[in-house]
């Protein structure tokens, strides 16, 4: 058998394949039994390949943090958002952005607010960025890729037009049934199996919601909101985000 045969098929040894170059196909692997080999597709092997991206506040001191909309009650909901993410890739590859994390620390809590929610959505076409927000820094945790993003990512306190008719919405829910507290912090996991949370009324909790799969093709965009119904002062947030594209 050839060789480039036997690297189709999967030939059958215990050895590791040789060092071939980059760029360069190589055969399949399999165990001494002819199982073949296979390896998920993971966050490091994402990151190997330069797709992945990471963004965070610009700046992370207590002063410049990022505060929300002041009053970010149940009828602005789905036009004051606290993250606005639009995939602007206008290439004839037609990159896809899957997002992977969101994560959310409250610094300092709104005021008189009397629940603590949250709304997310997905939409497509002419972005809904109207004003108001702030570039998340957005950098490629590859230090061996060029490789840039073509995500917008604002935070804090965007504003959005109303939704298109193609809006799609992506879950809402309570973090807690009362203000929420200095201290608090929310993670959204993408395609990730639900779990409960065990919120106490008085103390700091970790609030970790499972979020369907999100995928942004070009122009597609996706909001989170947070909102307080009788909130009349910000709150402040630090904020990250991972996510690939491919």
């Amino acid at each position: 058998m050839a060789l480039e045969d036997r690297k189709a098929w999967g030939e059958v040894h215990r050895d590791l394949p040789g060092n071939y170059s980059n760029n360069a196909p190589v055969g399949l692997r399999a165990t001494h039994r002819g199982e073949l080999v296979t390896k998920p597709l993971d966050r490091n092997q994402l990151c190997e390949e330069g797709t992945y991206f990471f963004a965070q506040n610009p700046t992370i001191d207590a002063s410049t943090t990022l505060a929300g909309h002041a009053a970010p009650v149940l009828a602005d909901l789905y036009t004051k958002a606290f993250l606005f993410m639009r995939n602007t890739d206008a290439g004839a590859t037609g990159l896809r952005v899957v997002l992977d994390v969101i994560h959310i620390q409250v610094i300092t809590a709104g005021a008189n607010g009397t629940s603590d929610n949250w709304a997310a959505e997905c939409d497509t076409g002419a972005t809904r960025l109207s004003s108001g927000g702030t570039d998340l820094t957005v950098v490629n945790p590859n230090m061996q890729s060029s490789r840039s993003t073509v995500c917008t990512v604002k935070g804090g306190a965007p504003v959005l037009a109303a939704a298109s008719a193609s809006q799609r919405k992506m879950g809402h829910g309570v973090f807690r049934p009362a203000i929420a507290i200095t201290g608090d912090k929310y993670t959204f996991k993408f395609g990730q199996d639900w779990q409960e949370n065990n919120v106490v009324a008085t103390a700091t909790t970790h609030h970790i919601i499972a979020m369907p799969p999100v995928i942004l093709g070009p122009t597609d965009q996706f909001a989170l909101h947070l909102y307080a119904p009788s909130q009349s002062a910000a709150a402040v947030y630090k904020v990250w985000a991972g996510w690939w594209e491919r």
